[in-house]
């Protein structure tokens, strides 16, 4: 079945539609709407800024693109990777029961209680382990509660984005108020090697080994359904993930995964890790090179890729937020996804950086799951006056 998705994807939906050319080492550029507004503009410009800034990131294990091409044809030829191709079911395994710790926070630490655990998911690639497991504090998975009440409540598990994960940012970053306002208690996770479980910049997940970057995300999952028994177990009456940028790719892909989720929102997400280098020329390399460089990424990474995994979660359950001028995560991932889960794509007038009138957007799509039965109304309750 992904062979076949892998196939369509590649006929049909490839960066919108469109031709791929990496002529002149140049990628295709995803297309976003003209901006008219002075904050349109500002977000447009900020956007650009980031991608240029991130084409400047020189990780200090950088490798030059002829060393990189005879790792991905190595690694294709490896036995971890025949079993990793085998079958797409068995790359996320559930997880049984992990011993986890809760403790309350102090008053001026951010969130009231934090549940971290020992994160050792089983690896594919033992070739990697040494490395892998090295990193001590990615060894621990950490969830922190941003409302004191949970048992009863809907609970929104937040996925960071990429070189995030810091809890006093995500507390930012995070619209909060409008998940309050139709009654859901939120949570902030950390992705693997993101905030707290990582110290590098940029940090060292996704990265050029491919081995490594899948077993990132394998890890990823693999906590986000601890969390989602954690929060469970702590008596939530419904548990949702929602994840951005990188964080939505995640949510995205934990979508494909289990069913054991009531409602997943991906915003301002990207779909495919290959395609959104390719959009904004940060494949390595030149012209052939490049070319080559990119569909061996592409090709690799498809067992993990949300696009080509049949979804576990219906429409209704499922929603999908991009801006109309995000130049990192075009409006066209965020239609890919919609498309790919058959559910309303919504958009807003801002982007990845500046992020215009997303409390809208989140507001269509957290009402939208009450409208659709998903999540309970809240009830109003008044006072009775004496």
């Amino acid at each position: 079945m992904v062979e076949e998705l892998h196939q369509a994807w590649d006929t049909g939906t490839l960066n919108g539609g469109g031709t791929l050319s990496l002529d002149g080492g140049r990628g295709l550029r995803a297309t976003t709407s003209n901006p008219r507004g002075f904050v349109q503009k500002l977000a447009y410009k900020a956007d650009g800024f980031l991608v240029s800034q991130i084409a400047k990131l020189k990780p200090a294990d950088l490798k030059e693109p002829p060393e990189l091409l005879r790792d991905l044809t190595a690694f294709a030829s490896s036995e971890g990777y025949r079993a990793y191709r085998k079958d797409p079911s068995d790359l996320f395994p559930a997880p049984g029961r992990i011993d986890l710790k809760k403790r309350w926070l102090a008053p001026h630490r951010v969130g009231f209680t934090e549940w971290n655990w020992q994160s050792v998911h089983p690896l594919i690639f033992k070739e990697i382990e040494h490395e892998y497991r090295s990193h001590r504090d990615n060894q621990t998975a950490l969830l922190r509660t941003l409302d004191l009440r949970i048992k009863g409540r809907p609970m929104a598990i937040l996925v960071n984005g990429f070189s995030s994960g810091h809890h006093l940012m995500e507390r930012v970053a995070w619209p909060i108020r409008e998940f309050h306002r139709v009654g859901i208690s939120v949570s902030l996770f950390a992705l693997p090697f993101h905030g707290p479980r990582g110290h590098a910049f940029p940090p060292e997940w996704p990265q050029q080994d491919t081995a490594f970057t899948i077993e990132g995300f394998r890890q990823a999952i693999w906590d986000l359904q601890t969390a989602i028994r954690a929060m469970r177990e702590a008596g939530a009456s419904h548990v949702g993930v929602v994840g951005m940028s990188l964080g939505g790719y995640t949510a995205a892909l934990l979508a494909t995964v289990t069913s054991d989720i009531d409602f997943m929102l991906s915003y301002i997400p990207i779909a495919s890790i290959p395609d959104v280098m390719n959009d904004n020329d940060l494949v390595p390399g030149h012209g052939d090179m490049q070319r080559t460089l990119y569909e061996g990424y592409r090709e690799q990474l498809v067992p993990i890729t949300p696009v080509c995994r049949e979804p576990t979660l219906a429409p209704k359950r499922i929603a999908i937020i991009s801006g109309e001028f995000d130049r990192l995560a075009t409006v066209q991932h965020g239609a890919r996804l919609a498309d790919h889960f058959g559910t309303e794509l919504v958009r807003f007038p801002g982007g990845h950086i500046v992020q215009n009138r997303r409390a809208q957007a989140f507001r269509k799509a957290l009402e939208g799951f009450q409208h659709a039965g998903v999540l309970p109304r809240r009830r109003w309750l008044r006072r009775k006056k004496r």
